[in-house]
């Protein structure tokens, strides 16, 4: 599944997605393994929702509002000093020494994804950009499209791309705070004008694939170098925590099982539960009444492993509905990669990974966790964690580099 140096320097990506160094998304992840090999331009996006008066959406706005006034990029998409990147779905910032960088765009753009008027102002003020950046940039390359986001359906239609690709990573249709409707109808344009979608789970291939021509799963891939390098570290807040200790990260959002955390944590008062990364609309207060319950905010992506390194126990508790059904966690890989013990909701790509995890039910969750710490408190703590071997082969095939070569693959055939 090799891709030409010839064949990728005639062609330019133009990427749709989330912010670049916001956080690694996988979209985030491919490219970095791309922009080495070919040259990017990357389209931050706003996101899906109507910004509500909250302390997250008001800090979002700032940062989008400094993009537009003052955009940082790379002066022609090739490598060049620093990357910022998050850890998964939203933790703080970390620079990466050396690392390529695509040429970014931030166009201002009206915060909604509802009514003709505001979709046709935001198709012609990205129109315009794009355009402008592949006359200055790329006159000579094939423009390729691919967009992580269904809300862009009138750059599907543009013919100056070569080929245009949905990257359906979530089912934006379900989102809490979307307007579900508008949202299918966006997303049916999409399909409808796309060439290929790629998507990453198996639950968004098989609901998708009927409405376009070409379609391929290509679930998340691991940095397992990363995530299982971790090491004893005095200086991490969570080495002066009391163990046993159940801990996750990530964006802390309506998706996750908060009752079932709650719960978790009540049952087993003598460990302590962490939760690292944001909290998303939630209710201020929802945990106040849970005293080994805490929540210790972003923390780098690069020092993620020495923190993780304190766990006993990785959870996933996510509430089972339309929401959730059709997701990959990006974090799912992750936890694996760590070495610790993980117990995840019954999603349906975390049921495909049963044999190296275990499954619990909202309504069996705090007791699965229950008899898991038991278990745990047979044994040392803070002692390094090992992958069986079997984990360790099925996490090597599925590297970053493993998917970005397939990831290309799928999208210059035929080129």
């Amino acid at each position: 599944m090799l891709v030409s140096e010839d064949q990728l320097s005639q062609h330019v990506f133009v990427v749709f997605a989330d912010d670049w160094g916001r956080h690694p998304s996988s979209c985030q992840h491919l490219f970095r393994r791309i922009i080495p090999q070919a040259q990017v331009i990357w389209v931050n996006t706003i996101g899906h929702r109507m910004p509500r008066f909250t302390q997250y959406d008001i800090g979002r706005a700032a940062q989008i509002l400094r993009t537009w006034i003052r955009p940082r990029v790379a002066p022609d998409g090739m490598p060049a000093g620093h990357s910022v990147m998050q850890s998964a779905h939203g933790l703080s910032g970390t620079l990466l020494e050396d690392a390529p960088l695509p040429h970014v765009l931030s166009p201002p753009m009206l915060p909604s994804c509802e009514g003709a008027t505001t979709l046709a102002l935001n198709q012609r003020l990205l129109s315009r950009a794009v355009h402008k950046a592949l006359r200055h940039l790329a006159p000579d390359k094939h423009p390729i499209l691919v967009s992580t986001s269904p809300t862009v359906p009138g750059l599907f239609r543009d013919p100056a791309f070569k080929r245009k690709v949905y990257y359906c990573v979530d089912d934006f249709t379900h989102w809490h705070g979307i307007n579900g409707e508008a949202m299918r109808r966006l997303e049916q344009e999409t399909l409808d004008a796309c060439d290929l979608m790629i998507a990453t789970s198996t639950a968004i291939l098989e609901t998708r694939s009927a409405f376009v021509g070409a379609s391929t799963l290509l679930t998340h891939g691991v940095d397992l170098a990363h995530f299982s390098r971790a090491a004893p570290d005095c200086s991490s807040p969570l080495a002066a925590l009391p163990h046993p200790l159940v801990g996750m990260f990530g964006v802390f959002d309506q998706r996750v099982d908060g009752q079932a955390l709650k719960a978790a944590a009540r049952l087993s008062p003598q460990a302590t539960f962490v939760v690292l990364g944001p909290v998303v609309d939630r209710a201020p207060g929802e945990f106040r009444d849970v005293s080994n319950l805490h929540f210790l905010g972003n923390v780098p992506y690069a020092d993620l492993p020495r923190h993780v390194f304190h766990f006993d126990l990785c959870v996933l508790p996510y509430v089972v509905d339309e929401s959730t059904r059709n997701i990959n966690p990006l974090k799912l890989k992750e936890y694996l990669a760590t070495g610790k013990p993980v117990i995840a909701s019954p999603l349906p790509e975390a049921v495909q990974l049963a044999d190296y995890l275990t499954l619990a039910a909202p309504e069996d969750f705090p007791r699965v966790v229950a008899s898991a710490l038991a278990t745990l408190e047979a044994g040392p703590y803070k002692t390094p964690a090992r992958l069986q071997p079997g984990l360790e082969r099925f996490l090597q095939s599925e590297s970053w580099e493993a998917k970005a070569r397939r990831f290309l693959y799928h999208i210059m055939k035929g080129l």
